[in-house]
Formats: structure tokens, sequence, C-alpha cells
């Protein structure tokens, strides 16, 4: 199964991995590895994820499963015919749903 990507996420990678380098760029690596192999695991088994509520209609199915490894991260994704879209990674202690009011 295919894993694609919406605007945005890899710079919410980049930025996530940065400020987890900041205290060891091992575990840093780390975590964009772990993101990886989550992805690839979602796009297998793309309703493993908690469904998510949220008042705007195209968000009607998107899921929340979290980063092996990284249990404070969490993915956001929709299940797709062919694979799943990743829409963001998110720190656990953020509001997410603040996040998805704009979109």
């Amino acid at each position: 199964m295919k894993v694609t990507y919406a605007d945005g996420v890899f710079e919410e990678l980049v930025s996530l991995s940065f400020y987890i380098a900041e205290d060891n760029e091992a575990i840093a690596q780390r975590f964009l590895d772990s993101c990886d192999k989550t992805f690839r695991f979602l796009a297998d088994n793309p309703n493993v994820g908690s469904l998510r509520r949220f008042k705007n209609v195209q968000m009607a199915e998107v899921r929340m499963w979290r980063v092996k490894g990284f249990e404070k991260y969490r993915i956001f994704y929709q299940p797709l015919e062919s694979g799943i879209k990743i829409l963001h990674i998110i720190h656990s202690a953020r509001d997410y749903n603040r996040v998805f009011e704009n979109e």
C-alpha cells in the first residue's frame, strides 16, 4: 500500500526532529525512522487508528495513531483506497483540534 503526504507534513517532521535533536541527534534520527516504519504499518493496516471527529466533513475519515517508540507523538491520517495520506504529526501536549480548525 502507498503512503502519501499532505502539504506541510515534511516541514512538521523536520521541525519535530530538530527539536528532538537539541537534546540528542541519535534519538532524532530514530524518531524519523520510527515515523517511516509507522507510516508503512498504517498503510498496510489503514483502519487501526482511532477515528477522530471534526466539524469539517472533509475530515470525516481522519484517524489517529501513535509513533511507535515515541508514544507522545500522534500521526493523523486518512485511509485511501490505495493506502493512506499522512495529514499531521503532532505532540500529544498540543491541542490537535486547533491544528485542524483551519482545514
